[in-house]
């Protein structure tokens, strides 16, 4: 009971900071795609009644929609700021009173001062993407896979199958995390079994001389593959049968352009332009390692460490293998910050790990080791410095002058339309838009003027005619770019409706219908 009231306490001084922070960042002028995303479907989800389940269980990821809403009570557009906020501030509460726990109060105090200064950390505390999902999902699959190598009970497996219930409704993706935990799933049943020397040459041996430990161990497996992948399976069927129930369509939710915030290429263009300035680190492979010794020695250092773990050092190599998955499996894109959490939560879970191992009572009466991990704290916040300094997205590179305090964030396109509404346009104005495209701008206005968008059950009749049912449209600038992505292009080509131009800027037009 006393740790819960410490990590409440802890939790809300860690939560006050990166929604004061997310806050201060949003007055800036700095925002991310899918946080507007979700706040547009938030302020639909109170002021729609017909498009409940397509608003938020037929769109993905499902988990971080439905995490918003209570937030979206107090303000959608802020609520995924502040849900992420929260979220890291009570995980970093966790984090440090499991620490000073085990009677390592400095370790404690070296912790907090890395949530509280890791741009990492900062970036997913106050971005209200769903990176902040991601490392503390990455945290708790590779505590409970290390827990295991501690104890040996099905419990980890469980926990386990919900994280990865979760990681499916995060990206549908994630399903091939099972692939890559094969081998250990063999080899945790192999160190669970009695008598067979835990040695390459010990494991080999006993494998290749004995048949029946060898069919004993493939069976032990298959079970423990089916506790682990049971749950999420039987989730993500369940989740395919209701959108196809309902829409007729198993993939409605990963096919339909209003059921994801990153359906749009053009929204990618506007957002998440590639920097000039970032640097080419080469291969995978180069990239890879640089990585990993820039961004977290933390987890080098775990590697190092548990060198003499056969078990363990296996889990850590998952790491890497991943990574190079998520490179290789689309080469033209760089490795993104979702990618790097991996590293960062499977260090701080390796860590605590040894906390729970022989290395405790050396650890806590080694002032050298202190030491040891201080030093590492600053190299390890230098190395995520360096990344966000030489990130290949503008976005990124924002975001570190968010931190330096260099210069406010300039506002883009979308922003500055929806001044231009808000400012501008009576509270009864209509306008006709295409929600796959302009919901950032959407998302900014709709509380002030009335969207006829594909969740407006006139939608399509305004297509028909716009007259009747809009006072406005909102379009790209560029025609050719108009023809390809927008919704609404046709109207603004019909000959027998008088238009205007309103407002245009470098992007965007919002285009008067004279009647």
């Amino acid at each position: 009971m006393k740790n819960v009231f410490s990590i409440f306490i802890i939790g809300l001084f860690f939560s006050a900071y990166y929604v004061g922070l997310g806050y201060y960042e949003y007055s800036l002028g700095f925002k991310y795609l899918e946080p507007l995303f979700m706040s547009d479907r938030l302020q639909l989800l109170f002021t729609n009644d017909i498009k409940t389940l397509e608003l938020f269980y037929f769109t993905y990821p499902v988990i971080s929609q439905l995490i918003t809403i209570p937030a979206g009570l107090i303000d959608p557009l802020l609520a995924p700021m502040i849900t992420s906020g929260i979220t890291v501030g009570f995980f970093a509460a966790y984090i440090v009173v499991i620490l000073f726990k085990q009677k390592l109060p400095i370790v404690s105090v070296i912790i907090t001062l890395y949530f509280l200064c890791s741009p990492v950390i900062i970036s997913v505390a106050t971005s209200g993407t769903s990176l902040y999902l991601y490392l503390i999902l990455y945290y708790f699959f590779f505590h409970f896979l290390f827990r295991y190598t501690r104890d040996y009970t099905t419990y980890n497996f469980v926990i386990l199958s919900l994280c990865l219930t979760l990681f499916v409704f995060l990206n549908y993706s994630f399903l091939w995390m099972v692939v890559f935990m094969l081998p250990l799933i063999f080899l945790f049943s192999l160190f669970n079994s009695p008598g067979i020397q835990k040695s390459y040459l010990g494991i080999f041996t006993e494998l290749t001389q004995s048949r029946v430990t060898a069919r004993e161990l493939v069976g032990s497996s298959l079970s423990t593959v089916l506790v682990i992948v049971f749950t999420p399976l039987v989730s993500l069927l369940f989740f395919l049968t209701i959108n196809y129930w309902f829409t007729g369509d198993f993939m409605f939710f990963s096919t339909t352009k209003t059921a994801s915030w990153d359906q749009h290429p053009f929204l990618d263009f506007v957002f998440y332009n590639t920097s000039e300035n970032f640097i080419d680190l080469g291969t995978s492979w180069d990239y890879l390692s640089i990585s990993i010794l820039a961004l977290s020695p933390v987890f080098l250092t775990a590697f190092l460490i548990g060198r003499k773990k056969l078990l363990f050092q296996l889990i850590m190599l998952l790491v890497p293998v991943w990574i190079l998955y998520s490179k290789n499996s689309n080469s033209a894109v760089l490795l993104s910050l979702s990618d790097f959490l991996i590293i960062t939560a499977a260090g701080i879970a390796a860590f605590i790990h040894f906390f729970h191992t022989s290395l405790l009572p050396v650890f806590s009466k080694s002032k050298l080791l202190h030491l040891i991990t201080f030093i590492l704290l600053l190299i390890n916040l230098g190395g995520e410095y360096f990344y966000f300094t030489h990130s290949y997205t503008n976005q990124e590179q924002n975001m570190l002058a968010f931190l330096k305090q260099e210069k406010p964030l300039n506002s883009d396109a979308t922003a500055d339309m929806a001044d231009f509404i808000n400012e501008n346009l009576p509270k009864d104005a209509t306008i006709l838009t295409d929600n796959t495209l302009f919901y950032p701008t959407i998302a900014l206005s709709r509380d002030h003027v009335k969207y006829v968008d594909q969740f407006d059950p006139n939608y399509y009749n305004a297509l028909q005619a716009p007259q009747v049912h809009a006072d406005y449209i909102l379009i790209l600038n560029n025609a050719k770019q108009r023809d390809q992505k927008d919704g609404v292009k046709y109207v603004v080509d019909q000959t027998d409706i008088e238009l205007q131009t309103q407002y245009t800027n470098t992007l965007f037009s919002l285009i008067q219908i004279k009647k």
